[in-house]
């Protein structure tokens, strides 16, 4: 397991994040299915850049992937944030959680089955292959031994 974030059901049914400062930047990918994801949003495929209340997403069409990332700029208008012409040269794995786009579909049809069941913890991780993936839990011991047993098998 390359990154994960631990998360736990909020009263408002979203989910967020265990640890106070997360590095990872899947954190990025929850903001976006938390306050910005829509069904309905299916230009999320066919133009090249979408920007939303907090996020952007951004299509690399080339390569088949996607940026998805959390613009501070939103937010503060004391931030500077790329322009339009910029997110091209701006986004990269540092800034923005990188998936392929075979992979977002198939996280969003495993978020959305998660988030129709609503288990109290979920975690969301990028395997050693660079899949992301997420899992719901019971427990956040049933989570935290998830990662422990995820790990022990890797070293092995």
């Amino acid at each position: 397991m390359k990154e994960y974030i631990l998360l736990y059901k909020s009263k408002l049914n979203n989910y967020y994040n265990l640890q106070k400062y997360p590095k990872s930047k899947l954190l990025d990918l929850n903001i976006f299915f938390s306050e910005d994801y829509s069904q309905s949003k299916i230009d999320i495929f066919t133009r090249e850049l979408n920007l939303y209340n907090v996020t952007y997403v951004y299509n690399d069409f080339k390569n088949n992937m996607m940026y998805i990332g959390f613009g501070e700029w939103f937010i503060d208008e004391d931030i500077d944030g790329p322009s339009w012409d910029e997110y091209s040269s701006y986004v990269n794995e540092a800034n923005s959680c990188k998936i392929s786009v075979d992979n977002f579909i198939e996280f969003t049809k495993k978020w959305m089955a998660l988030k129709s069941v609503l288990p109290p913890f979920a975690i969301m991780y990028r395997d050693d292959h660079d899949w992301v993936d997420c899992k719901g839990f019971d427990s956040k011991k049933d989570m935290e031994l998830f990662v422990k047993n995820y790990k022990q098998e890797i070293i092995h």
